[in-house]
């Protein structure tokens, strides 16, 4: 007979808060009751009882059915929930995580319909093997001694475009159904906005680069729907239009404008909310004093014939695009951040131009797989940790400043670089004077937010030298 391990009350609850969720990215009442639950778990625990509240309130997927989208339930996120399905088991990983916002979402992926199609398709499940970031490192604080070389594993976010993608999916079908969309006329939308990343190469953006004309998502999305067959098994099955999807997926009519605005909601949540846990900065600052700022997506609403759509709140849409401005000009378009950004494309660029490694793998392989091929010909080059102390940089104003400092710097430079910016998201729709008439954000605040915004952008811009220290 097993000898029965037996634990102090103290040993217990060191052990579950240990365990205890971060508050970064919750709702604001959610840490309220989760003590609340964990206090009284603590209570019977001593009684000699076991509590199941420990694992939160226990709640059925039946309890969060909507008849208006079906194969997608909404989580509050203002309690601490224990969700189960209709054989009482926890739903655990498949939950869907949206932090800064009121709810997570749960997909039914044993009922027939879009999410099943979608998510039991190789071309979907091949995101999943590629990170969002790459090899992006989170942004070196100010107050560090430089004097410090500091090495990060490799990738350092682990968040990958399967999970965006699918979030993206999600915010397409309720937005859609709370609008009044059919599930007739909203499947091939939901379907485009899950599939808007599937093109994207093993490596992500930094092999993109190696051939941006030919890699690029938009460019190859309709011939991956096609290489597995899905653009014609969903036009039988859900009236999906290769050409009309393809359009939206270039940001093409309301449906491609709503796929853009869905798609930067999605990403700008999961990057804020990983980096944020590792960094204190602008980021994460803001995100702690608008922790609900990704409930934006619920503030999207169409026009009476559904010709243009507009948020109804402004105010939370500027909050939105500055945290988007803060996350380029803090970590993506940070030197020190995408210092070896280019590192996978630079060791795969040789192998592309000669034909070791073809579009079509690229198109059809993850991460793992090129990361294997790299390693068999560059075996002392592959590092499994990325060290962004090896690189120095410049910026400049002009090409002819950069060139100059090239030409001084002989063979130390690594790679150039121009950073023309990123979209300030000023000319999105947002309805004005009680929702009579849809205008641009920049119609819709002040001055000073505008100009704060363009600032940003202004900041980032520039021509980089990247070199050997």
């Amino acid at each position: 007979m097993e000898e029965l391990i037996r634990v102090s009350r103290e040993e217990w609850k060191q052990w579950l808060d240990s365990r205890a969720p971060s508050s970064f990215g919750q709702h604001p009442d959610f840490e309220r009751n989760f003590k609340e639950c964990r206090a009284r778990a603590y209570t019977h625990f001593e009684e000699g009882q076991f509590d199941k509240t420990i694992f939160g309130e226990e709640i059925s997927l039946s309890n969060l059915a909507d008849s208006r989208h079906p194969e997608v339930f909404v989580i509050p996120r203002d309690r601490y929930l224990f969700v189960v399905d209709e054989w009482d088991d926890a739903i655990g990983f498949e939950r869907v995580i949206f932090p800064f916002s009121s709810t997570d979402f749960y997909v039914d992926t044993e009922r027939e319909g879009i999410f099943q199609e979608l998510l039991k398709s190789d071309a979907f499940f091949r995101l999943g093997k590629i990170e969002q970031l790459g090899y992006l490192v989170p942004p070196r604080p100010e107050e560090w001694d430089k004097e410090i070389k500091v090495s990060y594993t490799a990738p350092q976010f682990h968040h990958t475009r399967w999970c965006h993608s699918l979030l993206t999916a999600i915010l397409m079908e309720l937005v859609l159904a709370r609008n009044g969309f059919s599930k007739i006329e909203r499947a091939p939308m939901v379907l485009a906005a899950g599939c808007h990343d599937i093109a994207t190469p093993a490596g992500g953006d930094s092999v993109k680069r190696v051939d941006p004309e030919a890699l690029g998502e938009v460019k190859n999305f309709a011939w991956v729907l096609k290489h597995h067959g899905l653009a014609e098994r969903w036009s039988n099955q859900f009236g999906f239009d290769l050409s009309l999807a393809t359009d939206w997926v270039k940001s093409k009519g309301a449906i491609g404008k709503l796929l853009n605005a869905l798609d930067k909601i999605s990403y700008v949540a999961l990057d804020c909310y990983y980096l944020g846990l590792q960094r204190e900065g602008q980021i994460r600052d803001l995100c702690i004093r608008h922790p609900l700022i990704m409930d934006l997506w619920q503030d999207i609403r169409f026009t009476p014939h559904r010709t243009s759509f507009g948020f109804s709140e402004p105010e939370r849409l500027f909050q939105f695009l500055l945290l988007k401005a803060y996350e380029y000009q803090e970590f993506l378009f940070n030197p020190y951040s995408r210092a070896l950004d280019l590192f996978l494309k630079k060791m795969t660029q040789p192998l592309y131009e000669k034909g070791v490694i073809t579009k079509k793998q690229l198109l059809t392989q993850g991460n793992d797989w090129l990361l294997q091929v790299l390693s068999e010909h560059y075996p002392q080059q592959i590092k499994w940790y990325i060290e962004p102390e090896e690189l120095s940089w410049r910026k400049f104003s002009t090409p002819e400043k950069q060139q100059e400092f090239c030409s001084q710097m002989g063979d130390r430079i690594d790679h150039l670089e121009r950073i023309t910016g990123f979209p300030t998201g000023l000319d999105w729709p947002v309805f004005h004077q009680q929702r009579k008439r849809v205008v641009s954000l920049r119609q819709a605040i002040s001055q000073k937010k505008i100009e704060l915004l363009e600032e940003i952008v202004a900041s980032v811009q520039g021509y980089y030298v990247y070199f050997r220290s």
